[in-house]
């Protein structure tokens, strides 16, 4: 058994603690620095696939709503001037089946969004764990974070069950109400890290999962805000200025998506315009929600891994300071830390960020 993984019983109660949202943010940053790029590709990467997988399942399921709806408006303004009339087996069949159809529709399409968003956290949160903490047993590559996650059979069936019932259900939240949405993402959001960090399987995700966000819902919600909510309300509010702006309108796509006139070439560009302004905001979330989870685990469980890089790192290499004497007349001197030759007016290793008081013989 891997020495990061966690056997303890998530029913017993956790101690109290302070779940800092400043050092939460501030060590995010820090990361930030070493991961965007390989987060980015990672975005870029997943929404190519998810747009093609858009474009191969629901594009003749969109293509059928856009029909339906003129019919089925038609319908609505012909019932409303005479609630009496007689509908034909045909349109009684649109009446009927419509709203149904593009609930589904709607549900399936917003799920794409999570396709990125999950995946994302599942394949990089092991590499992210492991810049944070000095565990030996977090993936050292990229590579190893990416396999991970699917290194077993059952591993590999956890993470799809996760994957694709947690997009369908949050769309499904956001769909029907919002705040179901919200409840979802904030219930599951440390499945992801359970299953990787802890290294739990199946039904233990969801409980290792639970736990952690027990008795933290303020805070979570605030970070939920800050790296999920607010990008898609900004998503949301320019999304439909920016396609017009490149080109890509709704009125382009209804005619691309038409049986007669479809444009297989071009759909897909709309699909993946679309879901990468989507989500290329969400850089901040495997950063963010891995950190947190770091912090909320260490009080939890009582610190069962080893202090954080950040804080034997960063924080002792600025924060202690080396005492060196030099003769008087001396003008140089070598970095004891890093062996940097510095002036002797340095109070600071330009290298290693190593900070020095000097004192003159």
């Amino acid at each position: 058994m891997s020495e990061n993984k966690i056997d303890v019983d998530l029913t017993l109660s956790e101690k109290k603690f302070d779940l800092s949202l400043g050092t939460i943010f501030l060590d995010s940053l820090k990361l930030l620095k070493k991961t965007i790029f390989p987060t980015l590709i990672f975005i870029f990467l997943l929404t190519l696939i998810i747009a093609g997988l858009n474009l191969l399942i629901l594009t003749g399921a969109k293509s059928t709503i856009l029909e339906m709806g003129n019919e089925y408006k038609e319908i609505v303004d012909l019932l409303s001037e005479d609630p009496d009339y007689v509908l034909s087996d045909e349109l009684n069949t649109i009446y009927r089946n419509y709203p149904t159809l593009f609930l589904i529709t709607n549900i399936a399409e917003g799920s794409l969004l999570f396709f990125i968003l999950l995946p994302l956290l599942m394949i990089s949160i092991g590499k992210i764990y492991s810049l944070y903490y000095e565990d030996e047993d977090a993936p050292s590559t990229w590579i190893k974070s990416i396999s991970k996650p699917f290194n077993s059979g059952k591993r590999a069936l956890t993470s799809a069950f996760i994957i694709i019932f947690g997009s369908v259900l949050i769309s499904t939240g956001f769909s029907i109400f919002i705040i179901p949405g919200i409840l979802v993402i904030y219930s599951g959001i440390f499945s992801i890290h359970s299953l990787i960090i802890d290294e739990k399987e199946g039904m233990e995700t969801i409980r290792g999962g639970l736990f952690y966000v027990k008795g933290f819902f303020a805070k979570l919600i605030i970070i939920l805000t800050i790296s999920i909510f607010i990008p898609m309300l900004i998503q949301y509010l320019f999304q439909v200025p920016f396609m017009e702006l490149i080109g890509l309108t709704e009125n382009n796509y209804e005619t691309w998506i038409n049986p007669t006139t479809r444009n297989l070439g071009m759909l897909y560009i709309y699909n993946f315009t679309i879901l990468f302004t989507q989500s290329i905001l969400f850089f901040l979330v495997p950063v963010i929600y891995t950190v947190a989870f770091v912090q909320i685990r260490d009080g939890k469980l009582g610190s069962p891994t080893p202090k954080r890089k950040f804080d034997s790192k960063f924080k002792d290499k600025n924060k202690n300071i080396i005492i060196i004497e030099i003769e008087k007349n001396q003008k140089h001197f070598n970095c004891p830390n890093c062996g940097k030759k510095l002036p002797s007016s340095s109070r600071k290793c330009y290298k290693c960020k190593q900070l020095f008081d000097l004192k003159f013989k």
